[in-house]
């Protein structure tokens, strides 16, 4: 009796235990359920009933076969997992499709062990887990992934193991081509001048030397509509593990269009400065303090001076003490922002001397901040005409990223953004726990047009662009030039929108077109003092010779005439004499013999021997082009060369030549 009591005990004490561990297994948050070897449920906590959708006082009159609780693509899987558990062979947890009470399916990922009676298997006890937010999460970020505006690229030894679709796009290769590439194939994807570079930032990546790469800029080869092109890259490049081994994860962007920019700004500047070399009038540049930093050729010249390298000038010193107190109080102004007029002054060259000079200066401002001046100076000894301004705004481009990468969001049917990456919060400013919606990033009066494009985007995506630009409001308030790209995600009403910050690029645009209107601008003020000159000169010479030759000449030709007496035809022939040294300037060593010509054909003839065509002789004298040719013929016939082939000019500079 007292043995049969003994095992009663020992009963009670199992009956307990197992009650207790039942208890336990009813509250825990996981899926768990007993099955035969045969798929039949032995039991099943509260958690999985819900899961299944059975109620925790639904019964059944039959055995329930678990195997009909998984889609129909996993029953054999999973039954032949069952026998190799059995046999004492593991393998990963598999993931399933699992099917509820109402026919639903819900993913899960199923974590099985034996269990044992007597050492040999029974059943299988199986704790299962909802993975749908996995799931949703897993795709969105692959939409996020393949909607991105940056290349992805994942390099794992030294070859391409993955691209996003953008990267696709980009390269111009297809999927296929890219992920074949061998090691030496994929390098010579990157321009030979920068590979070095590169291969030396990522080996450093994937040694451990460095965990995050600085961003780094550099040429790659693309596949384009007429074969190979050059385009820049700017890449971010990290260290990750991929498929339990090191990788190297670069994201590119393509900033070629930014670095043609930059180069058009260096053109932009290089023309300034031959321009500049190739003016008639001074043009120079000095900074805060007054010192001269830039001096083009005429103006070095003006005052006699080699080069501002060798000999360190201000303006005090290009200037005479009387007026030097006049220039300082107006360098004042022009630095204050004010629009000084063009101002007479008597400059001082190196050797002493003085000359007059008009100066029109401006202020050179960066960052809204004045940094020296910029003036013209204008020698007006022989001509006291002010020049037309010479104006040019100098831009240094700032860089238009602090960092490479791309912000993204995941935006809502309602606007809010469920998902955004870390760009995302540096360009707007905003911490990464604070809801919002995305009308909150955009300026009021973007706002309407940006949300009927959000509207519309739903119902009919090609009915509004993909890419636009809008004014971005950072947390700050501050307002920033962007540009948006939008694509809808299949299947949903979710939308991916990538944010480029263009405020530098639209800054630098603006300053490219002020520097082209002021080049216009200069070249039209040159034209205007070029012909201006030229109509003087020939005016002036003109009315020179044509008095001399008609009024002076006729009345000694009659003095001579009448004259008997041999000491007054001596004195008139002296006078006759230095009158044609008086001529000869103007006539240009042109011989005695072009005196027959007219002084219209004298005229012509001066400008013809300056190299003048016959259009630009018509638009000085104000005659047609058919009348200079006339003209021109005249001057031939009378030169004796119109039936000659040689050239009216050579034939004036050759004879010249024998007569010096």
């Amino acid at each position: 009796m007292k043995k049969r009591g003994s095992e009663g005990r020992e009963s009670d004490v199992s009956r307990a235990a197992e009650s207790r561990f039942m208890e336990l297994i009813n509250l825990l948050p996981q899926a768990v359920i007993e099955i035969k070897l045969d798929g039949t449920l032995l039991f099943a906590n509260w958690h999985s009933r819900k899961l299944f959708g059975y109620g925790l006082k639904d019964e059944t009159e039959e055995p329930i076969d678990v195997f009909q609780h998984l889609a129909p693509e996993d029953r054999q899987r999973i039954r032949d997992s069952v026998a190799m558990l059995a046999a004492g062979k593991k393998e990963r947890p598999p993931e399933i499709a699992a099917v509820r009470r109402d026919g639903s399916t819900f993913p899960a990922i199923v974590y099985a062990n034996l269990i044992l009676s007597d050492g040999l298997p029974t059943g299988v006890r199986v704790m299962i887990a909802d993975i749908s937010e996995r799931r949703a999460v897993e795709e969105a970020y692959r939409a996020l992934v393949d909607h991105s505006l940056q290349g992805l690229l994942i390099i794992q030894d030294e070859r391409p193991v993955f691209v996003n679709e953008f990267f696709v796009r980009q390269s111009g290769f297809n999927r296929e081509e890219i992920l074949s590439l061998g090691s030496e194939q994929m390098w010579e994807m990157v321009h030979p001048e920068d590979r070095g570079r590169v291969q030396a930032i990522h080996r450093d990546l994937l040694a451990g030397r460095i965990r995050t790469a600085p961003v780094i800029e550099y040429r790659v080869f693309v596949n384009g509509s007429e074969g190979l092109q050059v385009r820049w890259v700017s890449d971010y490049g990290v260290r990750i593990e991929y498929q339990g081994r090191p990788a190297v994860q670069t994201a590119l962007v393509d900033i070629t269009a930014r670095k043609e920019s930059e180069l058009a700004l260096q053109e932009s500047e290089r023309r300034y400065r031959d321009l500049a070399e190739l003016l008639p009038q001074g043009v120079f540049e000095a900074d805060l303090s007054g010192r001269i930093v830039y001096a083009n050729r005429s103006a070095l010249d003006m005052f006699g001076v080699a080069s501002t390298e060798e000999v360190e000038l201000t303006i005090a010193d290009t200037i005479v003490p009387r007026d030097r107190e006049r220039t300082g109080r107006g360098v004042k102004r022009v630095l204050s922002g004010e629009k000084v007029m063009a101002g007479e002054y008597t400059c001082l060259r190196s050797d002493g001397s003085t000359f007059p000079a008009m100066i029109l200066a401006n202020a050179v401002v960066r960052k809204n901040r004045p940094e020296g001046i910029r003036g013209v100076i204008v020698d007006i000894t022989v001509r006291k005409e002010m020049i037309r301004k010479l104006e040019e705004s100098e831009a240094r481009y700032r860089t238009l990223f602090n960092s490479t990468g791309t912000a993204t969001v995941l935006v809502e049917e309602d606007m809010t953004i469920c998902l955004a990456n870390q760009k995302f919060y540096r360009l707007s400013g905003y911490p990464p726990d604070l809801p919002l919606k995305f009308p909150s990033l955009v300026h009021p009066e973007d706002i309407d047009f940006m949300v009927d494009y959000h509207r519309r985007r739903r119902s009919d995506p090609g009915s509004v662009p993909r890419s636009y630009e809008f004014r971005h409001v950072r947390a700050d308030g501050s307002v920033r030039n962007a540009l948006l790209t939008v694509g809808m995600i299949p299947g949903t009403k979710r939308s991916v929108a990538s944010i480029i910050d263009i405020t530098e690029l639209k800054i630098t645009q603006e300053e490219l077109k002020k520097k082209t209107f002021s080049l216009e601008e200069a070249n039209t003020a040159l034209r205007v003092l070029l012909k201006q000159r030229d109509e003087d000169r020939v005016e002036m010479e003109k009315n020179i010779l044509t008095n001399l030759k008609e009024v002076v000449i006729p009345f000694l030709d009659k003095l001579k005439a009448h004259s008997e007496n041999a000491a007054q035809l001596n004195m008139i022939g002296v006078i006759e004499e230095n009158l044609k040294e008086i001529m000869s300037p103007f006539l240009k060593n042109i011989s005695y013999n072009y005196a027959r010509l007219t002084p219209r054909e004298i005229e012509i003839l001066l400008l013809v021997k300056e190299g003048r065509s016959t259009k630009e002789i018509s638009r000085i004298i104000h005659t047609s082009e058919r009348t200079i040719d006339f003209q021109r013929n005249s001057i031939r016939k009378k030169l004796g060369i119109s039936n000659s082939k040689v050239n009216l000019r050579t034939f004036i500079m050759n004879k010249e030549g024998g007569l010096s």
